[in-house]
Formats: C-alpha cells, structure tokens, sequence
C-alpha cells in the first residue's frame, strides 16, 4: 500500500505542534495540522541558541509564518520561549504547558508529517481509552510496514514511539524529568527483566545516562515511565508518519539514506475493527533496534539516529 490521500475532515482535538528552527519540515507539518483543522492548536517554539548566527530571525520568521497560516476557526495559544532551554526542558515544559490546559491531545514534532487518518485514529482510541491505565499513549509510527493484520486494526506495544502520538494528562502527571525511581538494575522492573539481555544492557545506559544528567533529553524519561508503570503505547498495523527530518542539515538526522527515512506513509481503516493481542511491534524493536553487537559503543548513536532523534541542540 503506497501513500494516500483522504477528504480532509476537522479534527476534535487539541493539537500541540513542537517547533524550532526548519522552516521547510515545518511548514510541511504545517501544512497537515491546517488540512485537519483542529479546534485549538497550541505551537511551542525553543528560544533561539545566542552563539548561532541568524538562529533569531529564522526562529521569529518561523513563528510567524506559522501563525499566519491558520485559516480555520481555531483557538491558537502560543510558548515562544526568549532563551534557548535545550530539548530536555523545552520540550518537556511545553507538554506539561498543553496538558495544563487539556485533558487529552495529539502531538507532532516539525519533522512528523502525518497521515489524514492519523487524526482520527488518535482521537477514537483517545475517547475509547481515557480511563485504562495500562495505556500511557497512541503512535502512527509503525516501522515494520508489513503485517499480517489489516488497516483496520491496532495493537500494543510496550515503548512511548512519539513520532507523532497523543495522550492524556493523567500520563503526563507521572512525567520525572530526572527518573528519581531508576536504581540502576533492569531485571528489578518486570516489565523489563523481561526484556532480551541487549535490550536490559541498553536500557541500562540510557537510563543511567538520563539520570546522571549526560543527555539533555527528555523522551528517555518517558520511556522509563512506560517501563515503570507497564504501560503500552497503541499502535497502527500501517504506518501513519513519514520523519521528513533525515537531511544534510539536520543536527542528529543528516543522513537521507537511513532505512527510518521517508518511510511511505499510509492510512488506516476507519472504524477500527479491533484490537490485536500479541507484541510483534516489541520483538521487532528489541530485534532492529536493541540487537547490537556491542552495545556500549553503538548504543548511543542508536539513541540519536533512530529512535526519537534529538536535533534542537547540538
């Protein structure tokens, strides 16, 4: 199934959109937010970096390129920080920000072009979901592209994916930017003694990292939650987002021919049929992902490759 195209419909849920300082995968982001129309968009926007030059105009230009976009009734509530806070705090503080004001929202970073359907699959699991708190979360990422289920179904998988995902704020209550609960040991959490032993070692050292203050991130803190709680993201058997940020200029993403790049996006059927049982989406990450040959040296350009890049400081 190759790319799709479908009516545009209006969204009935609040949207946070996570921005910095490329216009071009921006404005492309953009560009399905405004297709989807939802009723309130909140735009969050790190300060530009002092020692950058040009860094200020561009991240003001973008600013209000975006606000000069929105053409459909919508409410528009902006964070346009002054300084420059680093990913760890300036992505964190936005979503605390969004969930301050919403009980439930969808989430997309400037390099997640969605889908069409990405918006209403998010919001029917975000109703069907709203008080099971096994479930921290919704993905449109789904990487393996083939399965054998149907557009019209959806599973579980036991890691935050947030390349485009929504939730709600009884999650992000539990958010610890410093994973205060982290001891160190892998196989003293169930959900992860459970894990294959490459993937406990890697866990391992970006929790340990995250906790001794060596990543200014933020999405690793979330992922220790999910493990903590036992907390399983939905996920599509189709994939929803296509990451448009694998180019040249690009602080952590630079290379075009990474096999995550421009993954083809497609649509789900709608009304889901069903949920699928089963963790196919979690073998295969612990597969592609945590099975490395040697994980103290290939680890860490994993982090920043693959799974949620960090490219908003350097």
């Amino acid at each position: 199934m190759s790319d799709t195209s479908a009516p545009p419909t209006s969204a009935r849920t609040a949207v946070l959109f996570l921005t910095f300082n490329r216009p071009d995968t921006t404005m492309e982001v953009f560009a399905a937010i405004r297709q989807a129309r939802p009723p309130r968009l909140y735009i969050a926007s790190d300060g530009a970096r002092a020692e950058r030059a040009g860094e200020a105009a561009l991240v003001s230009g973008l600013r209000e390129a975006m606000l000069a976009k929105v053409d459909w009734p919508c409410e528009v509530r902006t964070l346009f920080r002054d300084a420059n806070l680093g990913c760890r705090s300036a992505v964190s503080g936005a979503i605390s920000w969004f969930f301050t004001h919403e009980e439930r929202g969808i989430i997309l970073e400037d390099d997640c072009l969605p889908s069409p359907s990405f918006f209403p699959f998010c919001e029917g699991l975000l109703e069907r979901y709203a008080t099971d708190t096994t479930v921290a979360g919704i993905t449109g990422d789904y990487r393996p592209q083939k399965s054998e289920y149907g557009p019209d179904t959806y599973g579980r998988v036991g890691y935050p994916l947030i390349w485009g995902w929504a939730s709600w704020r009884r999650v992000w209550d539990a958010y610890d930017a410093n994973i205060a609960a982290w001891n160190g040991e892998p196989e003293d959490y169930p959900r992860m003694a459970d894990r294959p032993k490459a993937t406990r070692q890697y866990l391992k050292l970006v929790f340990d990292a995250v906790q001794d203050g060596k990543l200014d991130t933020w999405d690793f803190q979330f992922n220790f939650q999910c493990q903590l709680h036992q907390q399983d993201f939905l996920h599509p058997h189709v994939n929803l987002i296509t990451n448009i940020g694998f180019t040249d200029g690009a602080t952590h993403t630079s290379d075009p021919n990474d096999p995550n790049a421009a993954l083809p996006r497609e649509e789900v059927l709608l009304p889901l049929r069903k949920a699928v049982d089963g963790r196919e989406y979690d073998a295969w990450l612990d597969k592609k992902v945590f099975a490395v040959s040697s994980i103290r040296t290939k680890a860490m350009n994993r982090i920043y490759r693959w799974y949620l890049r960090r490219r908003s400081v350097t």
